[in-house]
């Protein structure tokens, strides 16, 4: 039984206590934002007509070509979602942990799918079918106002991933995306957990390995160190140097005149 905020839902596959938590955000989990302010009947909908299930690592859920028959919604673990050319190079648009989801404007676009889905590490997901997602777009304002928001998120995101090839220097990349990591888990530590592993991150960024390590050796003289997947920051502002006005509007010390050691003041 999967509880969120009194409704009891079940599910084929059964569930778990993370799973509980991450449809109601409760224990710090992300609550999806396909879920947010939903009705009680339209979540129950969802989840009567979803599957959960657990796939290995490496697994390829969608390749280039197939037809979308499911949103993808992250439970644990973590995806990614890529293109790959002919000679066999390929380019990481998304890296999505719990709470994210995935297909949502590949289900509307019709035809083949541009892009592959494939898993980090062991994940759990919430596929959600074509025909309740597009049930409820017709039928409830709100998940289609919940649609709408998400594809808009992933439309800014690409603005800033094309910017960040066509504009930053790799430093400037790694920097703006440490930055952005840093104020989605708070900023009011000194140090944050990179969620990916080292080499995606760089795929991502649209970098080599070889690029990415000597540009986190050029932050040490920042006062920004990487150590075992965790990076540490000599004081809360290191990282404001690769500020820019929208990750100025989420930062809690946007706007405040005593910041003073934050260079956008």
């Amino acid at each position: 039984m999967i509880q969120i905020k009194g409704l009891n839902t079940e599910i084929t596959n059964g569930g778990s206590s993370v799973t509980m938590n991450l449809l109601s955000g409760t224990n710090g989990l992300k609550r999806p934002q396909l879920f947010e302010k939903l009705s009680e009947e339209s979540q129950q909908r969802i989840l009567e007509c979803s599957v959960l299930k657990k796939f290995e690592k490496n697994r390829l859920l969608v390749q280039q070509g197939d037809t979308a028959k499911f949103v993808y919604l992250v439970m644990n673990g973590s995806i990614r979602t890529f293109r790959i050319n002919e000679e066999g190079e390929e380019a990481t648009i998304r890296m999505l942990e719990p709470g994210d989801t995935c297909m949502e404007a590949v289900m509307f676009m019709g035809g083949p799918s541009p892009i592959n889905v494939q898993t980090i590490k062991n994940s759990t997901t919430l596929m959600i079918p074509e025909r309740i997602i597009k049930t409820l777009v017709l039928e409830d304002t709100q998940f289609a106002y919940n649609l709408l928001k998400i594809v808009t998120r992933h439309y800014k995101n690409a603005m800033q991933q094309i910017d960040a090839m066509n504009i930053k220097t790799p430093l400037q990349r790694i920097g703006y995306y440490f930055l952005l990591k840093h104020l989605e888990q708070g900023n009011d530590r000194l140090d944050l957990k990179l969620p990916f592993e080292k080499q995606m991150v760089a795929n991502y960024l649209g970098m080599t390995p070889e690029t990415f390590s000597r540009s986190l050796k050029q932050m040490r003289s920042m006062g920004i160190t990487v150590d075992d997947g965790t990076i540490k920051m000599k004081d809360a502002y290191c990282l404001c140097h690769f500020c820019d006005f929208d990750t100025a509007a989420l930062c809690p010390e946007h706007d405040n005149e005593n910041c003073h050691l934050c260079t956008r003041h």
